[in-house]
């Protein structure tokens, strides 16, 4: 019989272990226990046990120091930890005390007993050919590390010799030019295991062709991808792999690190790709970005973004123009403007909320016959969008429908319908430049065309149509300057001069006249 001995300072675990396993059926008699690391010492060198079961925190001494005084004088003796959690600090002095497991607590019955079995081979072969882990442990070791090293946390020495290297990845060198994946998962189903379920399946496809290892790197997904071919050409095998994870359920938004030298490397890697994914809104799905060529945003114009009730109103100009064309256009560069006055997701989401409320409040103004309650949902919808071009995109959708909704162009000449926009539009500050943005003419060409079709300058025109309206206003009983305001003179006095311009008389005659 091979003898054990169990070290844990709880009771209840130690008389646990006894009996958790059959012990004599392995191959195993229970030698003795101990309660702390100094009594485990004391214990070991008494009965010289084959396999020691250890608990790592302990009061006295702990289990690690304990390991460390026992293979001072003992090099063959199976050791399996016992640990109420992972930590990859423990288990590298694991291995370089040559533990042969790490488990996890609670102890599964399976595991433990799956570890002995294994130790006892070894023992009755007598071949054993030193210390080394188990599948499963590697496996646990190896994602703790990477879990530490993506969080920031690098061993207290701050670095991982080749020995621990070798035992977790199968040497250092093997770390020359591999890349840090961090991978963003999301579906509008929101299940509790859409991470669990995609993880095990790229594990599966992943570390199957020996491309790497996955990770959990909480919020992500992390890959540590070996150099190979595969790291070429946009990563499309890793992306192919990662479509087949995911399925057609889930979607993912990915950042690859640049190449790197070493594992201490893997820091510096996570912190730029997590730098990224914060700004995912702005990327697309189904791709894995290069950290070292992305910008992380859209193309930059020079000139300075408009107000945000700038662009509501000159959307509506463009929607009540009815050339959907324009219209595109417009919300393309607003879309490029927005980015520059703020670019996190919920910044973006309000203000194009807070832009489209404004258009569309501007548009039931002018419109009281159409029913806009249905447009609103487009609103909405901005929030439920995981992407800015898919959120574009249904911007635009909604806006196509709107301006057909309104009327679309009705296939008039260009001067009919710069005039119909000002007799729609003359109590707003309207300039002949705004005219001209809106329907693509150079202002001054546009000028000589208006005056060509009109006979008269833009300016006149459009102080004629206003001093029109204000006389339809005070024969229905306005004030002089409830008129003048309503038709867009802010300045009383210059209301005046022009309407005696443009009449001969003053504006209050015409409160108790009919003449013209």
């Amino acid at each position: 019989m091979h003898k054990v001995m169990i070290v844990d300072d709880e009771p209840m675990i130690r008389q646990g272990l006894q009996t958790l396993i059959e012990w004599e059926r392995l191959g195993f008699e229970i030698a003795g226990t101990a309660a702390n690391g100094k009594e485990a010492i004391e214990q070991h060198a008494k009965l010289r046990p084959d396999l020691i079961l250890i608990d790592i925190r302990m009061p006295v001494m702990d289990g690690l120091k304990a390991i460390e005084g026992i293979r001072q004088t003992d090099a063959e003796c199976h050791i399996l930890i016992l640990s109420g959690y992972a930590d990859f600090n423990y288990a590298k002095q694991a291995i370089i005390h040559g533990v042969g497991g790490y488990v996890v607590k609670p102890i599964d019955e399976d595991e433990l007993e799956s570890y002995v079995e294994r130790a006892a081979k070894e023992l009755n072969s007598r071949r054993s050919t030193g210390p080394g882990f188990g599948e499963r442990n590697v496996t646990l070791l190896r994602e703790e590390l990477l879990q530490s090293l993506a969080e920031g946390r690098t061993p207290e020495d701050g670095s991982l010799d080749e020995r621990e290297a070798a035992a977790l990845f199968g040497s250092a060198a093997a770390m020359e030019g591999s890349r840090l994946v961090l991978v963003e998962l999301y579906s509008r189903e929101h299940s509790l295991t859409m991470k669990t379920v995609a993880k095990k399946k790229l594990t599966e496809l992943i570390e199957a062709k020996d491309q790497g290892w996955v990770f959990s790197a909480e919020p992500y997904i992390g890959m540590l991808l070996r150099n190979g071919p595969w790291l070429r050409g946009g990563m499309e095998t890793i992306r192919e792999a990662l479509e087949e994870a995911c399925g057609s359920r889930i979607r993912y938004t990915a950042i690859a690190g640049p190449p790197m030298k070493a594992l201490a490397d893997i820091p510096s890697a996570s912190a730029g790709a997590k730098a990224k994914l914060r700004r995912r809104f702005l990327l697309g799905s189904g791709l894995i970005y290069d950290a070292t060529e992305l910008n992380g945003g859209m193309k930059q114009p020079e000139r300075e973004p408009l107000t945000i009730e700038e662009m509501s109103q000159l959307l509506f100009y463009r929607i009540d123009l009815g050339n959907g064309h324009d219209v595109l256009q417009q919300v393309d560069e607003f879309a490029q403007d927005l980015v520059r006055i703020g670019d996190s997701e919920q910044t973006l989401k309000s203000n194009w909320a807070q832009l489209l409320t404004l258009m569309l409040n501007k548009a039931a103004a002018f419109y009281p016959q159409l029913s806009l309650k249905d447009d609103l949902y487009m609103v909405t919808r901005l929030y439920l969008a995981h992407h800015y071009d898919e959120m574009l995109d249904e911007v635009k959708t909604r806006l196509t429908d709107l301006t057909a909704k309104l009327g679309g162009t009705d296939g008039n000449g260009t001067m009919k319908r710069v005039t119909d926009f000002i007799e729609r539009h003359y109590s707003e500050q309207l300039r002949l430049e705004t005219l001209a943005d809106l329907f693509n003419y150079n202002s001054g060409y546009l000028g000589k065309l208006f005056k060509s079709h009109t006979g008269e300058t833009f300016n006149t025109y459009l102080d004629k149509v206003r001093i029109e309206q204000a006389i339809r206003l005070l024969r229905e009983g306005h004030k002089v300057h409830q008129a003048a305001e309503r038709v867009g003179y802010a300045n009383v006095d210059y209301f005046h001069a022009k309407f005696k311009k443009y009449k001969g008389v003053s504006p209050s005659s015409y409160k108790s006249s009919g003449e013209k």
